[in-house]
């Protein structure tokens, strides 16, 4: 019985056809004589991810508090340290942030969690919160 084109395109062929051989199963790779190393739990990437945007809230909270600052102008000298101090803070969320994760890659999930939290109590921008400089 002969297959037009349209059905020829839709089917896989002759299954049973002798000349279509299976191709082998690759082993599996050999175990390592390196212990394995377990991943990171979800739970730890969900509570990282909630740091992660608390300290970009914090990022932004810093950013939207030094907008609506405004500097004393005595000096050259001052201005500029002044700037320079609100630039360092709008950095510092995200410097802590990524310190954490970098400088505590080692060690233990929970001392990673309470060097996240000792940051959220020192970086919230409280000059936004507290309403100052409006």
């Amino acid at each position: 019985m002969a297959v037009d084109n349209y059905e020829e395109g839709l089917s896989w062929g002759a299954e049973n056809d002798p000349t279509h051989v299976e191709a082998p199963v690759a082993e599996q790779a050999a175990d390592s004589d390196e212990p394995h190393e377990p991943g990171t739990s979800s739970a730890l990437l969900v509570t990282l991810g909630v740091f992660g945007g608390i300290f970009l809230l914090y990022t932004v909270g810093w950013l939207i508090g030094m907008q609506r600052s405004t500097v004393p102008s005595a000096t050259l000298f001052f201005v500029f340290m002044y700037r320079l101090g609100q630039v360092l803070a709008i950095a510092a969320p995200a410097a802590w942030f990524i310190g954490v994760l970098v400088l505590a890659r080692e060690r233990r999930a929970g001392v990673r969690i309470i060097w996240l939290l000792v940051g959220v109590v020192l970086l919230a921008p409280w000059p936004f919160i507290l309403g100052l400089g409006a």
